[in-house]
């Protein structure tokens, strides 16, 4: 395998630290003067914070450039989501929509007509879309477990079924729907564009342990236009390996932004708070711990690096990202603990950050493929398929 490793450019050091400025100066402001019972940015305050990034040029920097985004590589883009994540929002996106939202992967590989219809106004009117794959018989195995189908009819497709786990349909302007369009296995998925005001779609929203609530939808004798379909009949599943990489890298790089602030909250505290005459700092109970949050990041940032580096390259990286997802949150998690334990009961008050993020971060351990996912995927590459199934004679 050749694969170069490089480092940031001066321009993209100089991306990073303006980010780092728009995050500092400007969001987690908003987010300090929320009651500490928020679970978002509100609409009002999200609009302005939309209008100053597009005013400094960070607006939907992960997207294609002849689409109006900034065309970041995939590296490129896990250094930027790192910065993007460092505040209380930072899940389930980076910058909470503050700096805009990409549409789903697979509507790259639309017709000039859907791209025209859905991705140019994603990127230029800040759009939101959701994407529907998991069902209430599993999520970890599509190929076996959707169950929602799509029949033809005389003005195109009939949708029946539902859908858990969604994020954002309860606001999105549209989302991508995974259904059955033959019988069994992959070659039987197919990739539809939903309108979120089609009639025959019901969205529920279902709280959960993070702050962020996620959906399920019904879809009952929804009917969509053929022309929704993107690409051909049977091809869902192959195209939704197209965001796996870049998805699950996301995901490690968000944890690592939120684990960077961890370890400097525990930090600073660590530095000022006293106890029985001496700083917390100089107690080996404190130092250990931090010493390990430091290890564990620079780790995990490097695993991140390695997949992105790879898949720049145009190589196969999705091993490379199992395993930089896999060790990206369960480390966000652990660096959280760790700070959580360390500030004590400041850890876990509602105006602090932390609790917040320990939430989130137990999520992302299952979101994107599940932690036992990810070791199986990653155990099946080192020791082959047939491995993992064959019985003993």
């Amino acid at each position: 395998m050749t694969m170069t490793m490089p480092g940031p450019t001066t321009e993209l050091e100089m991306l990073c630290e303006a980010i780092d400025r728009f995050v500092r100066d400007e969001i987690r402001p908003v987010e300090a003067a929320l009651p500490p019972e928020a679970r978002e940015i509100p609409a009002e305050a999200l609009v302005g914070l939309q209008a100053k990034a597009r005013s400094v040029g960070f607006w939907c920097l992960e997207a294609p450039e002849q689409y109006g985004g900034g065309g970041l590589s995939t590296y490129e883009g896990v250094l930027v989501f790192e910065r993007m994540s460092k505040h209380r929002f930072s899940f389930p996106l980076p910058g909470a929509g503050v700096f805009g939202y990409s549409p789903p992967v697979v509507l790259y590989h639309g017709d000039p007509e859907q791209i025209e219809r859905y991705v140019v106004p994603t990127i230029r009117d800040g759009w939101s879309s959701f994407a529907a794959i998991s069902e209430p018989s599993g999520g970890s195995d599509p190929a076996r477990a959707i169950r929602t189908r799509a029949r033809r009819s005389d003005r195109g497709y009939v949708l029946n079924g539902r859908k858990m786990w969604a994020t954002n349909a309860d606001t999105a302007d549209y989302g991508v729907v995974y259904a059955r369009t033959g019988n069994e296995g992959r070659s039987s998925i197919s990739a539809f564009i939903v309108d979120s005001n089609t009639p025959g779609m019901h969205v529920t929203s279902v709280p959960v342990l993070r702050n962020h609530w996620t959906t399920e939808i019904a879809f009952d004798d929804c009917e969509i236009p053929a022309e929704n379909l993107i690409g051909q009949e049977g091809q869902g599943f192959t195209l939704a390996q197209e965001w796996l990489v870049r998805g699950r890298l996301g995901y490690a790089a968000q944890a690592i932004g939120v684990a960077e602030e961890a370890i400097r909250l525990a930090t600073d505290w660590a530095s000022e708070r006293e106890t029985f005459g001496a700083l917390l700092a100089t107690r080996q109970g404190v130092q250990f711990p931090l010493a390990d949050s430091r290890v564990e990041v620079n780790a995990a940032r490097w695993l991140a690096w390695e997949a992105a580096w790879k898949d720049d390259a145009g190589e196969d990286a999705r091993i490379e990202a199992s395993i930089a997802k896999l060790y990206g949150t369960e480390t966000g998690f652990r660096v959280v603990d760790r700070a959580i334990q360390i500030l004590g009961g400041m850890g876990v008050a509602k105006e602090s950050p932390l609790e917040h993020w320990f939430r989130d971060l137990r999520v992302s351990r299952i979101v994107e493929g599940a932690s036992e996912i990810h070791r199986y995927l990653i155990a099946r590459d080192m020791l082959g398929a047939a491995s993992l199934t064959k019985k003993a004679a």
